[in-house]
């Protein structure tokens, strides 16, 4: 894939929307490739989380019970493990190729330096994340309301 491919891919993704070319392509140079095959996992639940990971081509199922059904797939310009890229923590899932995928990996390390050097885009992130996390939260209170209204 051109490294402008590369770039448009993520640029689609809220996280890096806020990073220029230059910080973008930074991180390409920076990442690593994995190539996962059908039925490998590409970590488990309860694992210690290092960093996040782009799909580039492929579909990788989201699972919380390896015996029951996914709780969701997702492919080509998914960002699995958003919140790893900035914090650790545990995998709160497991994710398993269901086909042949080719994924960017991302390590939190790299996500922490690129932060450190574009300060703007760190900030302009810091914003994205609080008015996500508002939403959330209002969206919760929503929900609140409603159960409660019917338990009345």
């Amino acid at each position: 894939m051109a490294l402008s491919d590369d770039i448009d891919l993520l640029r689609r993704l809220d996280f890096f929307n806020v990073f220029s070319d230059d910080a973008l392509r930074m991180i390409l140079f920076a990442a690593e490739r994995r190539k996962l095959i059908e039925g490998e996992k590409l970590f488990s639940k309860g694992s210690p989380s290092t960093g996040g990971y782009i799909v580039e081509s492929g579909s990788i199922a989201l699972s919380d019970d390896l015996e029951q059904a996914d709780i969701e797939r997702v492919g080509r310009g998914t960002l699995i493990g958003e919140i790893a890229l900035l914090a650790s923590g545990e995998r709160p899932v497991h994710a398993i190729a269901r086909m042949d995928s080719q994924l960017i990996v991302l390590p939190r390390a790299l996500m922490h330096r690129l932060l450190s050097e574009y300060p703007d885009a760190a900030q302009r992130l810091a914003d994205q994340i609080n008015t996500r996390s508002l939403d959330l939260y209002q969206a919760l209170q929503n929900l609140e309301s409603t159960v409660l209204s019917k338990q009345s």
